[in-house]
């Protein structure tokens, strides 16, 4: 309990800090309009005062005039400065969020792909969409709520004891009861809250996984599989919801039974004093009026404590991404800039582990400046590894990795991959035009240059043939599309780039001989003068490469030619043989 009360300060003194204080103008403007409309509850309450004892009791004409012109005019300034607080702490949220949105989801861009391969998507995008909606809720009504509410109190209050002080002292005995029961029903509020966030985490993640896999889904009749799958979440995420309205709504008859005991003394003490004619008919029924109006602030405030403690559970998992170890994030800690003029590429003595298993072992190539260079072997061998080092997606390798004799862990990271396109099997496109797929190798290439890329790489063959030509909307992943044609965009990507080295990581082994035949025009027309690299288990696509490497179980067990190959080493004979029989 200790424990979560001083991550409760800190997490609440991290919000005020970095998020709210920076808005303290907005929250300035919003605190003097929250005092006028508070003032003007408590003037609502006086004025029932004058009503009666003036205007009913006594009969004085002039009180009957001016009382209902106050009432309109105190209702005015209420209202406006109602809407001005209200309108101002929904903006000051809104900020609030979307500065902790953007943080979020820039931390996110500059995780590193270990971070990425052991998270799921649908947790971080709860977190991202979910947990700052909670977050969002509760900053508009504590800060709104706690100030705005506290404030009517006090000004109710006080003409209350201005009426009289006794009879207050015996109307606020019963409130003191009710603190308890709050403070126990918010915490057990904030815990099934953080069970509901981390089940619609595990949903939302599921949901995605479901619709981004329905071809294999309904491939093998696994509809049912994934919906049962999915109902078990979400009657979960049911139960959840149940059991918090379960105990959160506790508080409302509460809070009724004790406001009731209120009322109920005050009318039988203030009516002993009116009797007793030690208090006016007009000062009881302005008591009273205050009484009753206080009564929903108070118990607006203990429902506040449920919103509160929903906000923090999720501001706890909002910081928990925001505060991840320095291990998740990619190191970029040079300011030098790699400047590639040849593209010779260098690999000494590399190793490398994943998860404390053997990838890549003493691993020794060149691959000259300007030529193609590809990299075959069996499945899990360490090609697409190479890749990912080459591109620094992963540190921690011993070895050393050149390029034109410049040890690339030792310049930055953006200009070793300035100095990169990347051609990948599994090609991701955007929910968007083919064009502006295209133009993501280039943001600030011309309408000129995307169109010659479009040109080269052969995706005016098929784009011609869509009412919308290079406007067409690919749909999401480029569902639209066939594999050739989300490959010979991400081509015209890499062309549109123009990056000294290419690097083709299994870039055609999804497609057909015949789209495959007709793709390598456009690679090949990407290699010209360029350094490339070619991941491949297909050998006919890079016999005619100026050299080949094989691999196996991440070490170098032959190199070479194609022909020359074939002789002398086994296992690039057996895949060839492997990939006749397959024809």
């Amino acid at each position: 309990m200790t424990r979560n009360k001083h991550t409760n300060k800190k997490i609440i003194f991290r919000l005020i800090k970095d998020y709210i204080f920076p808005h303290k103008f907005k929250i300035f403007l919003a605190l003097i309009m929250m005092i006028i409309s508070a003032a003007a509850t408590g003037l609502h309450a006086w004025l029932v005062r004058p009503a009666l004892d003036e205007v009913l009791i006594k009969g004085n004409k002039e009180m009957l005039f001016l009382i209902p012109i106050a009432i309109i005019l105190v209702t005015l300034c209420k209202g406006l400065a109602t809407y001005t607080h209200s309108f101002q702490m929904s903006k000051v949220a809104h900020l609030v969020i979307s500065k902790l949105q953007s943080e979020m989801f820039e931390k996110l861009m500059f995780f590193n792909i270990k971070f990425y391969n052991d998270s799921k998507s649908g947790n971080l995008i709860s977190r991202l969409i979910n947990d700052t909606y909670f977050l969002r809720m509760a900053i508009v009504k504590s800060v709104t709520g706690v100030i705005k509410d506290v404030l009517v109190i006090i000004f109710l209050l006080g003409n209350m004891f201005y009426q009289s002080w006794e009879l207050t002292i015996f109307a606020f005995f019963a409130f003191p009861l009710a603190l308890w029961p709050i403070k126990k029903i918010g915490n057990s509020i904030r815990k099934i809250t953080r069970n509901i966030q981390k089940e619609i985490a595990i949903f939302s993640n599921s949901l995605s996984e479901s619709i981004k896999s329905i071809r294999q889904v309904k491939a093998y009749n696994r509809e049912n599989f994934e919906k049962q799958k999915s109902f078990e979440t979400i009657n979960q995420i049911k139960d959840y919801f149940i059991k918090s309205a379960f105990i959160s709504n506790r508080l409302s008859p509460l809070m009724e039974f004790i406001g009731s005991l209120a009322i109920a003394l005050s009318i039988y003490v203030g009516g002993v004093f009116v009797l007793n004619e030690s208090m006016t008919t007009g000062q009881f029924m302005s008591f009273l009026v205050s009484l009753l109006l206080a009564y929903q602030p108070v118990k607006a405030l203990g429902n506040l404590n449920i919103s509160i403690q929903e906000g923090l559970a999720g501001a706890d998992r909002i910081f928990q991404l925001m505060d991840s170890e320095d291990e998740n994030k990619e190191t970029d800690n040079f300011k030098e800039k790699l400047s590639v003029k040849k593209g010779k590429i260098q690999i000494k003595n590399l190793n490398f582990a994943y998860e404390n298993i053997n990838v890549l072992e003493n691993l020794n190539i060149t691959i000259p400046e300007g030529k193609k260079v590809a990299i075959v072997g069996l499945s899990g061998s360490g090609k697409s590894t190479i890749i990912s080092l080459l591109l620094r997606f992963y540190n921690n390798y011993d070895g050393e990795i050149f390029i034109d004799n410049q040890d690339i862990s030792k310049y930055s990271l953006k200009s070793l991959r300035d100095n990169y396109s990347l051609v990948s099997q599994e090609t991701i496109l955007f929910n968007q035009s083919i064009q502006t797929n295209i133009e993501y190798g280039n943001l600030e290439a011309s309408t000129a240059e995307i169109l010659n890329a479009a040109e080269e790489a052969g995706v005016n063959e098929f784009a011609n043939s869509f009412p919308n030509k290079l406007d067409t909307i690919v749909g999401e992943s480029g569902v639209k599309l066939s594999g050739g044609q989300r490959q010979r965009i991400a081509i015209a990507r890499a062309i549109l780039k123009n990056a000294p080295i290419l690097l083709f990581d299994e870039a055609t082994s999804a497609l057909d001989n015949l789209t495959e035949q007709k793709i390598q025009n456009s690679i090949n027309k990407l290699m010209k003068n360029k350094t490339s690299v070619i991941i491949a288990h297909r050998l006919s696509s890079i016999e005619d490469a100026d050299l080949i490497y094989v691999l196996d179980k991440g070490k170098i067990v032959g190199e070479g030619q194609h022909k020359e190959l074939l002789n002398k080493c086994n296992l690039y004979s057996k895949l060839q043989l492997q990939q006749e029989l397959n024809l």
